[in-house]
């Protein structure tokens, strides 16, 4: 039921199918059908599949370098201008990102940005100081935040949050609020912090299989990366739509709702000035040479991208327009 599969995928095979006359036909296969989260990439470069989406958190020794942008989330308080960072980023500054994908035997072409992250929990939770001692289940730097915060963080895929909070192995979840409804959390839900602790600015939504992204013609090749805009630009709509529908449910069901406190606006200054050394000496654990490099052009880009998003309403097809005009209409698909 992720808004990815239900109701973004859908639509978009169907555009790329007209915009392709018909030579260009998906067959979504979701749910971890065909691996498990943690092969799809290696799975992908096997053949398994001809593109898949993906989550670099699960085996950051596998893209190191993409990875670096992924635990840069508690530094993006705008998701569109970090999702449209990261993919500048990737597809225009960093080769040793795209280099990533390559050994795999995968073509990177698209990621998107969750909504801002928050904390939900099957036990009541409202401030910072309850927080100490707590299971909580995170994604990448979100552990290192966790850990911050005083809590305990677990690591799961998402595919097992309702079993591990029904089973008890984690308290409460730091990510994305859209997740409660994405994954039907309200009922194992008992109170939620709303307080802006982040954005991951890159998940992987298109990662293609080199040889059957060489098979394609150079007009099939342009077709798809034509639909890729309008493709990040709805599942990131999706996802702050859901941020909001998400929160209306919870207020209607009678769930506590808090916005947090300046105690943790507190802690999130604290927590960035240590990110940068940490994520560069993570990187390098995985022979990454100059992390240092990337996560200045990230940082460079998100501001890049705050500024020209300030100079739209922050629209769906403004967020489009800005993705073809500052990355997709800069790439030569033949050459990706």
């Amino acid at each position: 039921q992720h808004a990815v599969n239900s109701r973004v995928l859908p639509p978009f095979i169907e555009r790329v199918k007209k915009a392709s006359d018909g030579s260009l036909v998906f067959k979504l296969v979701p749910g971890g059908q065909l691996f498990d989260a943690k092969s799809a990439l290696t799975s992908t470069g096997d053949g398994l599949a001809d593109v898949t989406n993906a989550l670099s958190a699960y085996t950051p020794n596998q893209v190191p370098s993409f990875n670096i942008l992924f635990e840069m989330f508690s530094f993006v308080a705008n998701p569109q201008a970090g999702g449209g960072a990261a993919l500048q980023t990737v597809l225009i500054d960093c080769e040793e990102c795209r280099k990533d994908f390559k050994k795999l035997g995968v073509t990177f072409l698209a990621s998107y940005p969750t909504s801002n992250s928050g904390i939900f929990c099957s036990k009541m939770v409202k401030s910072l100081g309850d927080l100490k001692g707590i299971k909580l289940r995170v994604s990448g730097a979100g552990g290192r935040l966790a850990a911050a915060m005083g809590a305990t963080p677990v690591r799961t895929s998402t595919a097992d949050l309702v079993t591990s909070v029904q089973r008890g192995n984690i308290d409460c979840i730091l990510g994305p609020l859209a997740w409660m409804r994405s994954y039907n959390l309200y009922e194992s839900i008992k109170s939620v912090i709303n307080y802006p602790l982040g954005s991951y600015p890159n998940a992987i939504l298109a990662a293609f299989n080199t040889d059957s992204w060489h098979g394609l013609t150079s007009a099939q090749r342009k077709t798809f990366v034509r639909q890729l805009p309008s493709l990040v630009a709805h599942i990131t709509d999706e996802y702050l739509g859901d941020h909001d529908r998400t929160l209306a449910k919870v207020k209607k069901l009678g769930i506590p709702v808090s916005t947090g406190s300046n105690a943790f606006g507190e802690l999130l200054i604290k927590h960035r000035a240590n990110e940068v050394a940490t994520i560069a000496k993570n990187a390098r654990k995985f022979r990454v040479k100059n992390p240092e490099k990337t996560i200045a052009q990230f940082r460079k880009n998100v501001e890049h991208w705050n500024q020209m998003l300030a100079k739209t309403d922050g629209s769906k097809k403004a967020f489009a327009e800005l993705l073809w005009q500052e990355v997709y209409s800069k790439i030569d698909p033949d050459k990706i």
